[in-house]
């Protein structure tokens, strides 16, 4: 739909005629049929005017689609992208919070082992916590990167 099939549609939906448009807005009501058979386009604040009388945005009122199509394409598409977003963040702060966990287990066991056995930490346990979050920040990374691309 175009600007002037919107204005004929929400007119008739509002029960009023060209006239009694015409008369809300101070124009004549050669101007409203003028703008509804598309010969012509109210301005800016005239648009505005015909908007708040309609009782309907701007967007609305120009848009080329039929609003309850655009409402619900635009709401859903929104909606998932907000959905997979909060997953992706909640995701990466799970990464995250791992990565702290096996930190600090590892340190606890470093500790551990140095002051209370008096041994050094094994290297396969170091090697086995450094894969571990290695692959932890590789997650993360690529998080990251799809969380900038959204």
């Amino acid at each position: 739909m175009a600007l002037n099939d919107n204005i004929k549609k929400f007119r008739e939906e509002k029960n009023l005629t060209q006239q009694q448009l015409a008369d809300k807005l101070y124009v004549s009501r050669q101007t409203v049929c003028r703008w509804e058979n598309g010969s012509r386009c109210p301005d800016l604040i005239t648009a505005k005017k015909l908007a708040l009388e309609l009782d309907v945005s701007m967007d609305e009122l120009i848009s080329d689609e039929d609003v309850n199509d655009m409402q619900v394409n635009y709401g859903i598409w929104k909606s998932e992208r907000i959905k997979e977003k909060k997953h992706l963040q909640t995701l990466q702060k799970k990464i995250l919070d791992f990565i702290q966990i096996v930190g600090a287990v590892f340190l606890a066991i470093t500790i551990l082992l140095r002051v209370q056995l008096d041994m050094r930490v094994p290297v396969w346990c170091t090697i086995i916590c450094f894969i571990i979050v290695a692959v932890a920040f590789l997650c993360n990374f690529i998080v990251s990167k799809k969380l900038r691309e959204m």
